[in-house]
């Protein structure tokens, strides 16, 4: 699965393989890069990318994806060598384009995994998009007052003890909490709490920028939101339903 996104510097990335739990690039432990420099639009920047792809496809890399950040773009691969990285580029690129390349030993793919891979807050950012563009494709009516309900898992029963009342002084509302006997790691307390709100991007981002401290003071991991559709149609059968 293909991965694009804003990050929290405002650079705008592009990971063509999102896989975060698994080592998709085997035994290339060689991280080479090439930085151009970039005043166009994001069209020319694919233009950009195609010809490196082009150029360098017959040296076998594995392409990671790409980030635009202050008017230059960074492409990154991973590979066993940097033996002809250099002279592609140089097919590729020049004279149009200013640029600076380079490699590096990259055996625990850092990188992938702390560059150009979402950090907790981004991507929950973009599953939020995801839900909302949903319910709104669905004919939710997201004026209407919604019960918004989060998830978060604890390594220990004290732990999410002390989250729920920290949560519900904050004006968050307990649903139910769960032992989750099928998690793959220790985080198997874990507990479902709600707040009745409009929706919107903003709206959820207050609410989740509320409770993310109390959960990562707690050692604890947010989980995600998710809510019932409510359509405009289903709202005025409920207003002329006779009691």
């Amino acid at each position: 699965m293909s991965l694009y996104y804003t990050d929290e510097d405002g650079a705008k990335v592009f990971v063509l393989d999102f896989y975060p739990e698994e080592n998709i690039y085997e035994e290339k432990h060689t991280l080479l890069y090439v930085f151009v420099k970039f005043d166009g639009d994001d069209e020319e920047l694919l233009t950009i990318e195609q010809k490196i792809l082009k150029s360098t496809e017959r040296l076998k890399l594995d392409y990671v994806g790409w980030r635009l950040f202050e008017g230059w773009g960074e492409f990154y691969f991973y590979a066993e060598s940097g033996k002809g990285f250099e002279n592609a580029l140089s097919e590729a690129l020049k004279p149009k384009y200013q640029y600076e390349s380079g490699n590096r030993r990259d055996k625990k793919y850092e990188t992938y995994k702390k560059l150009l891979l979402p950090n907790e807050v981004e991507y929950n950012r973009l599953q939020s998009e995801a839900i909302l563009s949903e319910l709104e494709e669905a004919g939710d009516d997201l004026d209407a007052q919604h019960r918004v309900e989060h998830h978060a898992v604890f390594m220990t029963q004290s732990q999410r003890k002390r989250f729920i009342e920290e949560m519900q002084e904050d004006g968050f509302s307990f649903l139910h909490d769960f032992l989750d006997e099928k998690a793959e790691d220790d985080f198997v307390y874990g507990v479902v709490f709600t707040k009745l709100s409009a929706l919107s991007f903003e709206i959820i981002e207050e609410q989740t920028a509320s409770i993310f401290p109390l959960i990562k003071q707690g050692h604890g991991r947010y989980e995600g939101w998710g809510t019932e559709a409510l359509s405009i149609d289903e709202e005025q059968e409920d207003e002329n339903t006779p009691e």
